[in-house]
């Protein structure tokens, strides 16, 4: 399968202050791993670190055997892409000028035609012409998973997906997920939105994030329902 591992090598975090222990694990191409955590557990900081945007306190991040931090900014741009959990605001960009850059992040070429497919695979064509900032939190939201599509070719690293989205939204965006899989990508995701992720079926591994003084951190590679996750958060 084509695509690139990630694997995180006695990965400590910076955040929290506490820690949650070391994390070793190794991710294929086309896997999904799901991060769970209750509120300051360290979600936004592992995407954050996986990504190559924060250092590691200890331990690497690897894709394809590579530190993240020694990919020069244009290769690393070429194999994954992030997306926070807020979209970006104060922005001249139209959609279809984010589409076009994300294109060209990922070595594509990035005319006319390419930029309108892009857009219409994404579901954002409708909203082409409008300036990022005069969307609605969701449906910047949306455009900025059209955009880590375009231009990621191997990992979608995602931090709380769903949450300016609708009932709609939420499902497509997990259908979109499960897409990426069978495509090859490895995406990993953090996320609250337990019932989506049930609805969606594909989440056969799963990362809870916990202080160490809390048994640390577990990654579980089997199937779970949401209610057997929720016992879980309230046990960390």
């Amino acid at each position: 399968m084509n695509g690139s591992s990630l694997t995180l090598d006695s990965v400590e975090l910076l955040h929290p202050s506490e820690g949650v222990g070391a994390l070793s694990f190794n991710l294929e191409p086309g896997s999904i791993l799901v991060v769970v955590g209750r509120n300051g557990a360290g979600k936004s900081t592992l995407l954050k670190t996986m990504a190559g945007l924060m250092p590691t306190r200890k331990g690497n991040v690897l894709v394809s055997g590579r530190k993240v931090n020694d990919l020069a900014p244009g290769t690393r741009a070429h194999h994954l892409a992030f997306v926070a959990s807020t979209p970006p605001r104060g922005t001249v960009l139209s959609v279809r000028d984010v589409m076009e850059l994300a294109l060209e992040a990922g070595g594509q070429v990035a005319h006319a035609d390419a930029v309108q497919e892009a857009m219409e695979k994404g579901g954002v064509a409708q909203w082409s012409d409008h300036l990022l900032d005069h969307l609605s939190d969701g449906m910047a939201q949306r455009v900025m998973l059209a955009r880590a599509f375009v231009q990621a070719r191997d990992l979608v690293l995602m931090d709380e997906p769903t949450a300016f989205l609708d009932v709609v939204g939420r499902r497509s965006t997990m259908e979109q997920v499960g897409a990426w899989m069978e495509m090859g990508k490895t995406v990993v995701l953090s996320t609250h939105d337990l019932e989506a992720v049930e609805e969606a079926g594909w989440a056969d591994q799963w990362l809870l994030l916990r202080p160490r003084a809390k048994g640390g951190s577990q990654f579980m590679q089997q199937k779970f329902n949401s209610m057997e996750i929720k016992a879980m958060l309230t046990d960390s």
